[in-house]
């Protein structure tokens, strides 16, 4: 069974072949089927379905034994079935046991302040997990040995300074029961008063929600919802006015047009959408975290207005409550409204509504499609200061540029995704398809046809091994181990130099070692292959050097490396070899429309917009099939441009030339998929 749980030690029920690994040893690119990681649960995540439908659970493990280290914990993404089976048993502070793992790099890394890498655990990957319970009972002994809990010394509400860390204590006068914040990350809001009679907001999240009840409930994707306010009072600046159609407003249509210069329009986004939506006419509210942006009328800039904005998210307690009937607020508030003179309100002042109106009305429309559409599949990574700009500004704009838009994906290409791979040398600018896996393989077995050369076998800084092959006329494969200080090292932390080895026996030994150079010899020593060939091989990631770039040095280069504590790295290697590394790109091409215009904007990226490693998607099922899974969400397949999702991304415009020509062009950057897409 792929989930395993077990009441024993963690050392039982292991099969014999698997081998455990720290976390200081873990790294993507490396084989890691023989492999096991072992934690204890500290946090777990909701179980939820992806876009897709698949299930998807997430957990963070701490490595007891290093649980001092800065990067004690990892992340560990479960899919599919193991996902619903894992959701249903684990619970914190159980050993977990993850063999048969892939290790993929963590997009949250900056941000969670765990390992660099995260593990991906499937059934399709052959993935199993074995689950040791917390025992339920504590024996005298270990009663005896558990720490005393700390004394605090806690800080009266009145007493706190701006940047310190205190402990606090009171009574909770008000709470918010959690829900997402960003991506997967909870938040709760708290009011609590304490002894000095001061009222304190505190905003939780994730790790000490694990005491309060909690609301697992993803927000939906929605447009944004209006409502109309009024407190009593009369804004001190004209207040935007959305344009809207008279049909669509529930109440009392009297009263509103009564009312137009003292109420204000608020447009609520996205996850508060829903509770805009039930919200009846008459009830009192209270709304955290509002933002207000004065601005001027683009026709009159000596008029100013002030836009209210009820934003998406749940940052600093952002929402709203409806109040019930008997609270003080609203008693006080209703008795306050009770007093005010309507017919007061409804004098001219040095500007008629309608005037206003006709000021606004306009503008309100721009603000409409600009600012409150859909929520963007894409985030923006910085220059947040940039405003929006039309696609038809762009394209009669001069170059170069930089630009931040709002649009919808119409097409794109490649269609088939695995080929937006390639391979790109930066110092060239070149750009090169990938090569065939069968191209490898005829250059190796053109190689196997010369025997070894003997006399370049074994030196000071490698041992050399020589086998003879079954039933395919006596082919011979030469290994040479590279050594540390005169001494061979682990296999995992091993890099090996191959000659006339096939496609398949590299493979093999791929799985088993960390690097492998593919060579040949010659009467005086060993070289390495032509550079249309990978010249190293680390786990099922191909390296390539780039012909017109690279100065080629001898293979006895690498020495310089075996004399220091080698890491191996792929762009030391490179270096020592006199190499210029290729790196894998995706390189894609996206028309974009905003209902202005359409232009072709180009995607060149290493791994950030998709949050997926290029190098590793031509070897990887599960990778090709969540690039799959979200280019379907930012242009699903057979919708209409009304219905397609908003893109939200910065782009450059470029000139380059095309014969005698000047041609523009236009670039993708600093943008990324949002997380929840993902």
């Amino acid at each position: 069974m792929p989930v395993q749980v077990i009441d024993g030690a963690p050392e039982t029920l292991l099969p014999s072949h698997l081998q455990k690994v720290d976390l200081k040893y873990l790294q993507w690119g490396c084989d890691q089927a023989n492999k096991y990681f072992q934690g204890t649960v500290i946090l777990s995540y909701p179980l939820t379905k992806l876009v897709n439908g698949t299930e998807f659970f997430k957990i963070v493990l701490q490595e007891s034994e290093n649980s001092c280290s800065k990067t004690s914990t990892i992340n560990v993404l479960f899919f599919g079935r193991l996902a619903d089976d894992c959701g249903k048993v684990v619970h914190q502070g159980d050993t977990m046991v993850v063999a048969g793992f892939n290790v993929a790099k963590s997009p949250s890394a900056n941000e969670d302040d765990r390992h660099c890498c995260h593990l991906e655990v499937s059934e399709d990957a052959g993935s199993a997990v074995y689950i040791y319970t917390k025992p339920s009972t504590v024996t005298a002994s270990e009663t005896a040995s558990m720490p005393v809990a700390p004394k605090y010394t806690y800080t009266p509400l009145n007493h706190l300074k701006d940047g310190t860390i205190v402990n606090l204590y009171g009574a909770v006068k008000f709470f918010k029961p959690p829900y997402i914040s960003k991506g997967t990350d909870y938040c709760s809001v708290v009011t609590i008063v304490d002894q000095s009679n001061v009222k304190l907001t505190c905003t939780l999240f994730n790790g000490n929600l694990d005491a309060l009840p909690k609301i697992y409930k993803i927000g939906d994707i929605v447009r944004f919802h209006r409502i109309k306010v009024w407190d009593g009072t009369k804004c001190p600046h004209p207040s935007w006015k959305v344009l809207v159609e008279e049909s669509d407003l529930e109440g009392d249509k009297v009263l509103i047009h009564q009312l137009r210069n003292l109420i204000v329009d608020i447009l609520v986004y996205d996850n508060h959408v829903k509770l805009a939506k039930s919200l009846k006419v008459g009830s009192f509210l209270r709304i955290y975290s509002l933002h207000t942006k004065q601005a001027s009328a683009e026709n009159q800039p000596d008029v100013s207005y002030v836009e209210f904005h009820l934003h998406g998210g749940t940052c600093y307690g952002r929402g709203i409550r409806v109040l019930p009937e008997n609270n003080p607020d609203v008693k006080e508030l209703k008795a306050f409204m009770d007093s005010v003179n309507l017919a007061e309100s409804q004098n001219v002042e040095s500007m008629s509504s309608m005037e206003l109106d006709g000021i606004f009305s306009n503008l309100s429309y721009q603000s409409y499609s600009q600012r409150c559409q859909e929520l963007s599949v894409t985030v923006l990574t910085d220059h947040q200061h940039l405003d929006d700009t039309a696609l038809n500004t762009i394209l009669n704009s001069s170059v170069p540029q930089q630009y931040r838009i709002r649009a919808k994906l119409r097409t794109f290409k490649p269609q088939k995704l695995y080929q937006s791979v390639k391979l790109y040398c930066s110092k060239c600018n070149s750009l090169q398809e990938v090569p065939d896996g069968d191209d490898f393989d005829l250059i190796l077995r053109d190689c196997a046809a010369s025997a070894p050369n003997p006399e370049v076998h074994n030196s000071l800084w490698y041992d050399s091994e020589v086998w003879d092959t079954e039933n395919q006329g006596q082919r011979k494969i030469a290994v040479h181990f590279v050594k540390h200080d005169e001494l061979l090292q682990e296999p995992e932390d091993t890099l090996i130099m191959v000659q006339g080895g096939t496609l398949k026996e590299i493979r093999k030994l791929s799985r088993r070692f960390k690097c492998i150079i593919p060579v040949r010899s010659t009467k005086e020593d060993l070289e390495l292959l032509d550079l249309s060939a990978p010249f190293l091989l680390q786990g099922k990631i191909w390296h390539y050097g780039c012909k017109q770039c690279s100065n080629q040095k001898t293979i006895q280069s690498l020495s310089s490396l075996a004399e220091e504590e080698p890491s191996w790295e792929p762009t030391e290697i490179a270096r020592v070899l006199g190499i210029e590394p290729l790196q894998y790109v995706f390189v894609m091409k996206f028309t974009l429309d905003d209902g202005t215009g359409a232009l072709d904007a180009y995607l060149f990226d290493y791994e950030k917009f998709f949050q997926i490693p290029a190098s590793e998607v031509l070897t990887s099922s599960l990778l090709q099939e969540k690039m799959e899974m979200i280019m379907n969400i930012l242009c699903p397949p057979g919708t209409k441009l009304d219905d397609l999702p908003w893109l939200e991304c910065f782009i450059r415009s470029y000139t380059v030339k095309d014969g005698m020509e000047q041609q523009v062009c236009y670039q993708i950057f600093d943008t990324v998929v949002a997380e929840d897409v993902i």
